[in-house]
């Protein structure tokens, strides 16, 4: 479609439109169309697809795919100068740059989940907690507090934290975008932030990737709390002090597997909890199938994206888990939604919530 929108022998239109923003930009046609994809599979399985590119990078080869998701997104933008952008994402565009949250809620009430919590606005680590984290999923926030203060960690949380912009990029929203990310650059510049902290995986993504493609070098370190809880457990700067005896299967979240390699790391701070059972669910790893909200779909396509995460109830259910783990909100959300109507009894988690529970926080 692309190629014959940029040859002109296609038009846009509400149809075009309509099957541009049915991706949910989880980069699983990347993956399986890089070169040798699937031999290297075969070969030695997702480890050596991990380990490959780092191995050829320096020697100047690259395993490259077609960049199908940024093309998907350069389309979007398109369809967003034409107007030809769904009606639900648009009002979500509105919702940020007047709210700097897609959910509506007032920009005074992001830090609200914070009250009582004693949190400093100044410091060398900022915790970034994200739309999702901050308006809807607050107790993935309250669990990333405790653990960080009782590991000893000094952070902050910035009240004037703004929407990361990674959706309205996902979406065409490239004006609005770049007006959060300049605010947010800006303000951790000013506060003279050394590390960010987020709990998002596309925050992270967006953070990571985006952010220095439109605001330059950024002055500081970027990590997502998988990274940091592994450094904590093995730094021994995390204390478990009761088992969590459950059986856990973990889905990884596109925008942080797939987008930014980080597959270890989730699966290390599981691991180390005492009492829980890691059983992995097939696919997995850089062939996870994406839960179904990303992209924008959720918001556009309700019903598709119930479809694609219902259709991963089965790969759960056979790994005999009672506990779906993640480590991003939006997945949290959106796999409540799909095992709620699906009336399955499988439990959803974050992984920051599995950790504070068994460090008795």
């Amino acid at each position: 479609m692309a190629f014959y929108l940029l040859e002109g022998s296609l038009k846009y239109s509400k149809e075009v439109a309509d099957c541009v923003y049915n991706c949910t930009t989880c980069a699983s046609c990347e993956e399986i169309c890089k070169p040798m994809s699937n031999m290297i599979v075969q070969m030695g399985g997702s480890a050596l697809k991990t380990m490959l590119p780092r191995i050829l990078s320096p020697l100047g080869a690259e395993l490259e795919a077609l960049q199908s998701v940024a093309i998907m997104e350069a389309m979007r933008a398109d369809c967003v100068d034409l107007g030809l952008q769904p009606e639900p994402l648009k009002k979500t565009a509105e919702s940020i740059e007047k709210n700097h949250n897609p959910y509506g809620e007032p920009h005074a009430n992001r830090t609200k989940w914070a009250e009582g919590l004693d949190i400093p606005e100044t410091a060398d680590t900022v915790l970034f907690v994200g739309c999702s984290t901050a308006y809807r999923r607050q107790e993935i926030a309250k669990a990333t507090v405790k653990i960080l203060k009782r590991a000893g960690i000094k952070f902050a949380v910035l009240p004037d934290e703004w929407c990361c912009g990674s959706i309205l990029l996902r979406n065409g929203n490239v004006d609005i975008a770049e007006k959060m990310i300049e605010h947010n650059v800006e303000l951790l510049k000013e506060k003279k932030v050394k590390r960010l902290v987020t709990s998002c995986a596309e925050g992270y993504m967006g953070i990571s990737k985006d952010w220095p493609q439109l605001a330059g070098e950024l002055p500081f370190k970027v990590m997502h709390i998988s990274e940091l809880l592994a450094e904590l457990i093995s730094g021994r700067k995390i204390k478990f002090k009761k088992p969590v005896n459950l059986r856990v299967t973990y889905h990884d979240p596109c925008h942080l597997g797939r987008e930014m390699d980080i597959y270890d790391e989730p699966r290390a701070v599981l691991k180390a909890i005492p009492g829980l059972e890691l059983v992995e669910m097939y696919p997995t790893m850089h062939a996870a199938w994406c839960c179904g909200a990303g992209g924008g779909v959720k918001i556009s396509n309700p019903d598709l994206a119930l479809e694609i995460g219902a259709a991963k109830i089965p790969f759960i259910k056979e790994t005999g888990a009672t506990v779906l783990a993640s480590a991003c909100p939006f997945c949290k959300t959106h796999f409540i939604d799909v095992i709620d109507r699906a009336k399955e009894p499988i439990e959803v988690k974050d992984i920051t919530e599995l950790v504070a529970e068994a460090m008795g926080v």
